[in-house]
């Protein structure tokens, strides 16, 4: 059976990143298997930590874990380090004595406890005095309707409160107030506001390097040349060249040799990721994070099957395919800044089929929803064999570039 196990964020106030939820599937074709809960937890369980590394999935963040109730039950968390999960009370789990009990046992030995969905009902106070963190629903409770409820909440008892589905800043912005202090949701991925103002020099300057670098011939020389005329650059480049994505034995020591071994695409890519990162640095980090695994994933799906994009292109699109956010404009606008080609910018302006099938597999990944989106075109090609592997590919580089 293939495994999809996918992650999505959880922030801090300042958008940092705390944790991650993990979550499963065993398919593209439902939103979430019709297998039985338990299977599924202990399918992703074993996965995360006995086949692809719970440090690959998560970036040695925390990951929560929804446990059903005979998992809680049969204490399945005390398998797994403590600093690794948080365990995620399903909202289905009803607060009989034998839960609370080994949910207490939990709180004893140093685990975390969420409750996951929650609707307040009195019976449910037990495991709200055991839980450490609560997590709200948006799109089930709004914001406005559990205002009573949070305050009562915080002011009774030490707790964190978690908003989920968080999808716009005014939500992110509301919630702060309100007393949350952890936030899930992709609101961080659209533009906060539509900015008509003028790009800064520095930011133009990125653009510029983009453009420098989608030329047909590349000069090695000039481009170690510029590199080295940047001590930021220079450095995040040996620091890249050197890391364990690339399994070196021997570390490399000057910019023009780095250049040499990377080859064109990947010192495009280098490049590209760079002045993405520089042209995004106001923003969370997962911003460039999930830019940086959506051009690794269009990239590596791209060679499974036949489409007008090479390779560099479906990584560019990819990588740029959140601009608008990172720069708070619109897309048509921050396109007519920059010399990309117009395949390219057709593709970035949701024109072309073809990546807007790639990009739809990239975002069911980011939100674990696997049904949302018509992917009949992927399913039908070889993509679908390999992408558990993509994805793990995808989020290796992107954590490599980020601790650049």
């Amino acid at each position: 059976m293939d495994i999809y196990v996918g992650r999505q964020p959880i922030l801090l106030k300042n958008k940092k990143t705390f944790a991650y939820e993990l979550l499963f599937r065993n398919s593209l074709e439902n939103s979430f298997p019709g297998i039985d809960g338990d299977i599924g937890t202990s399918t992703l369980l074993a996965n995360t930590f006995f086949s692809i590394g719970i440090a690959e999935i998560t970036g040695n963040k925390p990951g929560f874990i929804n446990f059903t109730r005979d998992l809680i039950v049969n204490k399945t968390p005390l398998l797994f380090p403590k600093e690794n999960i948080v365990i995620e009370i399903l909202e289905n789990v009803e607060p009989e004595q034998s839960v609370v009990n080994a949910i207490h046992e939990f709180r004893k030995k140093g685990y975390k406890v969420a409750l996951d969905d929650f609707i307040f009902d009195k019976k449910f106070k037990p495991l709200i005095k055991l839980a450490h963190i609560i997590k709200f629903d948006l799109m089930a409770t709004p914001l406005p309707t559990i205002k009573g409820l949070v305050k009562a909440l915080k002011s009774k008892l030490n707790i964190t409160l978690l908003a989920e589905k968080v999808e716009t800043y005014d939500e992110f912005t509301l919630a702060q107030e309100m007393g949350f202090t952890l936030f899930q949701g992709y609101f961080f991925s659209k533009p906060e506001v539509i900015s008509k103002t003028d790009l800064s020099a520095n930011k133009m300057t990125l653009l510029n390097l983009i453009s420098e670098i989608g030329k047909s011939d590349i000069d090695f020389d000039k481009l170690s040349n510029i590199i080295k005329g940047d001590i930021s650059i220079s450095y995040k480049l040996m620091k890249f060249i050197n890391s364990p994505y690339f399994r070196r034995n021997n570390e490399i020591s000057t910019v023009r040799d780095a250049v040499s071994f990377l080859g064109e695409d990947t010192i495009k890519q280098f490049v590209r990721v760079l002045a993405a990162a520089g042209l995004s640095d106001n923003k969370p980090d997962e911003l460039m994070r999930l830019s940086i695994v959506r051009a690794r994933m269009c990239e590596l799906m791209g060679k499974e099957i036949d489409t007008p994009f090479s390779s560099e292109e479906l990584f560019t699109m990819g990588l740029f395919s959140a601009i608008d956010a990172m720069l708070d404009k619109e897309m048509a606008s921050v396109l007519k800044d920059i010399s990309f080609s117009d395949r390219i910018k057709d593709g970035l302006l949701g024109k072309d089929k073809n990546f807007n099938d790639l990009l739809n597999t990239c975002k069911c990944f980011e939100n674990g929803d696997w049904g949302d989106s018509d992917l009949s075109n992927v399913c039908e090609t070889p993509i679908l064999e390999n992408l558990p592997d993509i994805y793990i590919d995808a989020l290796k580089m992107a954590d490599n570039f980020l601790q650049m």
